[in-house]
């Protein structure tokens, strides 16, 4: 009985001693009803009255705003701002996306009530696969009313880069811009079409066309999913090039990088760069079904882009040694063995018909952009033709079948506000230089036909990779 009346006096004391207290509850925005223990208690800002044994929940609600609810307690500030999110309808296009706010999924679209603070510290995105997500923060100025559009995904939106490494390659890939519109309106192409149909896996990387001038050998770099692990390979293939979209037929098969085909003059063998040795290295294959695959390189560098020299058993290729800021060079050895002997700096040899001149890929030490250049057959005479000087590259030089014009990419142009690389003609002395494509996206890797008039290139118009041939306009 003691000890009640000793707890009932402290009860009484401890109530005395601390009484209640005011808690002023602020919400923003200001205006929010709110309710507790079932009761209207006004609208922010309003007070409430707790003591140190009993709490309160205060419920806010406003509408357009997601409802929040708030413990009041002895503890807690004479002031409490309460800060509500607001509800926005979110819809995409096209419409299915998942909606995430910063990370977090909320459901599909079309979705409404998404709660979200617009204070400019929420990210609102809408994935769907097939397509590029889109993203907005939310500000306080954002509509109620939010639709995202996306654009549509494809393996045109990347550039994929192979950079030789001690022990192979890796694939560097970088986001690129690609025109949805595949037309070509430029006045010097009199006509233009896709000549392969690769899916969203596939990455065309080079080709050459070999001497009957009716087949391409191209390198294709697959990208593959193997145990949610991205994974790459690179094979060569080869196809008609006067049926589009026929059915092309494996030259090499295997988990390598198997890259820069290009056939000898007689049609007979296609040599190549490899990592079946692990680092890059060249190698010949015999078209013809005979004497199989033949090592013609294996050193310490990487060796890429191999060339054969009309007239002779010599073969031409650049090197580099991995992981070295030193350029590349470009080396000459006999085709069937030998000490290599090096000629220049520079990449991407290629002859013209008469094996008398060489061009190539050198870097500008001004600018440090790629340039076109042409040298004798023993490196002699070296003439720079690109013409300009401006924050351009000029790459992927080609002979005409009769070495009178020479066929190249280059992104000095400037087209819907971006330098977008196009295909470039001109005299094999460097003049008349003329813009053949205009489409906005990265058309490279130009390779006249053995009419002189056709040109096979590859372009990222329409979103994917694929071979294109146009016509050149003989009439301008």
């Amino acid at each position: 009985m003691r000890k009640q009346i000793i707890g009932a006096a402290t009860l009484a004391l401890l109530v005395g001693i601390t009484g209640c207290k005011s808690v002023t509850v602020n919400s923003s925005p200001n205006g929010a009803s709110a309710r507790s223990e079932g009761q209207s208690i006004g609208q922010t800002p309003t007070v409430v009255e707790v003591n140190f044994f009993k709490s309160k929940k205060v419920a806010l609600s406003k509408d357009g705003y997601a409802g929040k609810t708030v413990n009041v307690t002895f503890d807690s500030p004479n002031s409490i701002n309460v800060s509500l999110d607001r509800e926005f309808n979110v819809k995409s296009n096209p419409s299915g996306a998942d909606i995430y706010v910063n990370g977090e999924m909320q459901g599909k679209t079309p979705l409404e009530a998404v709660a979200m603070d617009d204070s400019g510290g929420t990210v609102l995105e809408v994935r769907k696969k097939g397509w590029l997500p889109a993203k907005m923060t939310i500000k306080n100025d954002t509509p109620t009313d939010v639709t995202l559009t996306m654009d549509q995904d494809g393996s045109g939106r990347r550039i994929l880069d192979l950079v030789p490494t001690s022990d192979g390659v890796t694939v560097k890939s970088e986001p690129i811009y690609s025109d949805t519109d595949v037309g070509e309106d430029s006045p010097n192409v009199s006509s233009c079409k896709k000549l392969t149909n690769q899916s969203q896996t596939e990455f065309i990387l080079s080709f050459s066309l070999l001497p009957d001038g009716k087949t391409l050998v191209t390198s294709i770099l697959e990208e593959l999913t193997v145990k949610n692990k991205v994974e790459y390979r690179a094979n060569i293939w080869q196809l008609n090039t006067s049926i589009a979209g026929a059915p092309r037929k494996a030259v090499t098969q295997g988990d390598y990088f198997d890259i820069h085909p290009n056939p000898s003059v007689d049609g007979d063998s296609l040599y190549f760069a490899t990592t079946r040795n692990g680092r890059l290295g060249i190698w010949s294959l015999k078209l013809n079904g005979k004497g199989g695959l033949r090592t013609v390189t294996m050193g310490n560098t990487a060796d890429y882009g191999p060339a054969l020299k009309p007239r002779s058993e010599h073969i031409f290729y650049s090197a580099v040694l991995p992981g070295s800021t030193a350029p590349a060079y470009i080396w000459n050895r006999p085709a069937n063995g030998g000490m290599p002997e090096q000629l220049t700096e520079g990449t991407s040899p290629q002859w013209n018909p008469a094996g008398t001149k060489l061009l190539f890929i050198k870097g500008d030490p001004a600018k440090n952009k790629a340039r076109i250049w042409i040298c004798d057959a023993d490196g002699g005479n070296q003439t720079q033709l690109s013409v300009g000087s401006g924050d351009f590259n000029d790459i992927d030089a080609r002979w005409s079948v009769d070495g009178k014009k020479i066929i190249f990419s280059s992104n000095r142009s400037l087209l819907k506000g971006k330098n977008n690389y196009d295909i470039y003609i001109m005299d094999a002395e460097g003049g008349n230089l003329t813009q053949l494509t205009t489409n906005g996206s990265h058309d490279d890797k130009p390779v006249f036909g053995p009419d002189g008039q056709t040109v096979f290139f590859r372009s990222n118009r329409g979103l994917v990779w694929d071979i294109w041939t146009m016509k050149i306009n003989s009439e301008k």
